[in-house]
């Protein structure tokens, strides 16, 4: 039997994908003693085939990169965003996924936000322009081209850590949340130190999904196995609004 060949990252794309990914993973280091989870939630990426080696580093920093400028729109008061800009902001259902259909529809919804614009077009488009043409793509060479382009797009604004710590929590923290809770939820109260260890793992988890705004606490407490009122408890301590 035959192995196919798989060729390296063209150096034009590896640059700004790896260099992205680089920059996400500093921002959301994992807490000491994690045991693996965070490295494990983002090992467990979808493995979808893009005809070079480094496939789901590939994926994982598209993701990034388009939660990172999602993230980006939400940020901006809701009343002054434009069309197109409000798009993006909501466009976190089809950035998450790697299903073909979800990924053209949201492609779709946010060109049709500024399809009808006459040239030269505001500058403000460009980011949410990166992102549709990005979605068209779930598999395949021409995913790592847009992948590129929109990561050295993110490169080029310089986004805070902060912003691409929840960009990474966006992209791996359900799978990160999975992992923590494998064995169920850590215990409250009268923990021995392995719990009570366990229990800030999760909470330092809980605390940066909850920055990802991808979930409502509602959804949010439920994945984590925890209460609400332990949830804000959590909030509070970790300065989230």
């Amino acid at each position: 039997m035959t192995t196919r060949r798989v060729d390296a990252l063209p150096d034009e794309h590896a640059g700004p994908i790896l260099g992205l990914l680089e920059q996400v993973r500093a921002a959301a280091a994992p807490p000491a003693g994690d045991g693996g989870a965070w490295a494990a939630a983002e090992a467990g990426q979808v493995r979808v085939r893009t005809g070079y080696k480094a496939a789901r580093r590939t994926l994982s920093a598209g993701q990034c990169a388009a939660h990172t400028l999602r993230l980006l729109a939400l940020a901006q008061p809701e009343a002054d965003r434009e069309p197109w800009t409000d798009a993006l902001a909501h466009a976190g259902d089809a950035i998450g996924s790697w299903d073909w259909d979800a990924r053209m529809q949201g492609a779709l919804d946010l060109r049709r936000a500024f399809k009808d614009l006459p040239d030269p077009l505001p500058a403000s488009v460009r980011p949410v322009r990166l992102v549709a043409a990005w979605l068209t793509h779930a598999s395949g060479t021409g995913l790592v081209p847009v992948t590129a382009r929109l990561a050295a797009h993110v490169l080029e604004l310089g986004p805070r850590d902060d912003v691409l710590a929840a960009a990474w929590y966006a992209t791996h923290g359900d799978r990160l949340l999975a992992e923590l809770t494998a064995n169920g939820t850590p215990t409250s109260g009268a923990a021995d130190v392995d719990e009570a260890h366990q229990r800030a793992l999760l909470r330092t988890a809980v605390r940066g999904l909850y920055r990802a705004q991808l979930h409502t606490k509602v959804d949010l407490a439920a994945r984590a196995g925890i209460t609400r009122r332990t949830l804000d408890a959590w909030l509070a301590e970790g300065g989230a609004s």
